[in-house]
């Protein structure tokens, strides 16, 4: 009897598998033959799954970002005032609950690398990751309306947050600053003029 393979699940464990060695090598210095060897797998099995390296990464991303929103859904309590719930989304930046220092290397590098290739893959994948981060900001917001702690027109800051959270990212990376009080003083401010 043959054995039925999951691509999904495949895909999925192939990246996983390389998470480490992406965070160590960074994203420019990455090889298909080393995404391969760690998987356990032949680089023709790579392409059997994947489109190309930058495929590979991209799912090593998503997997970060899906693991990021479960660990907030975990924080995200029922009594959390809307304003935690924020600055633990942007903890990726913040590194207070957990020690994001090395992913955020690696960020750094992917959007050096997105901002000056033109590929229309990575711009797409881009798109889709502030999009997934947008709307777990704006679900947040909306919470947060709800249960009366923050006016209604809060909604219409959620990309002006977002915007301002990469503001700070590219602030901190071009000046060779740590910009992450400034960035949760932007917040705790922006809270005492919006809440009720």
């Amino acid at each position: 009897m043959p054995i039925i393979v999951d691509k999904q699940e495949k895909r999925r464990n192939i990246a996983l598998s390389c998470t480490e060695l992406l965070l160590d090598k960074g994203f420019s210095k990455l090889r298909i033959s080393e995404i391969a060897a760690t998987a356990g797998v032949g680089k023709g099995t790579i392409y059997g799954y994947f489109k190309n390296k930058e495929d590979v990464i991209f799912e090593i991303i998503r997997n970060m970002i899906v693991e990021h929103q479960q660990e907030l859904y975990v924080l995200f309590k029922e009594d959390t005032s809307c304003k935690l719930k924020v600055l633990q989304l942007f903890d990726f930046f913040l590194c207070e609950k957990r020690n994001y220092e090395k992913h955020l290397e690696m960020y750094k590098e992917y959007l050096s690398v997105a901002l000056t290739s033109g590929l229309r893959d990575m711009h797409e994948f881009n798109r889709e990751c502030s999009e997934f981060i947008r709307n777990i900001l704006e679900d947040v917001i909306i919470d947060g309306i709800k249960k009366g702690e923050i006016m209604p027109e809060s909604i219409n800051l959620v990309d002006g947050i977002m915007s301002t959270e990469r503001g700070f990212m590219v602030k901190s990376w071009s000046e060779n600053r740590n910009c992450r009080n400034d960035f949760k003083q932007y917040i705790e401010t922006l809270f005492e003029l919006i809440e009720m």
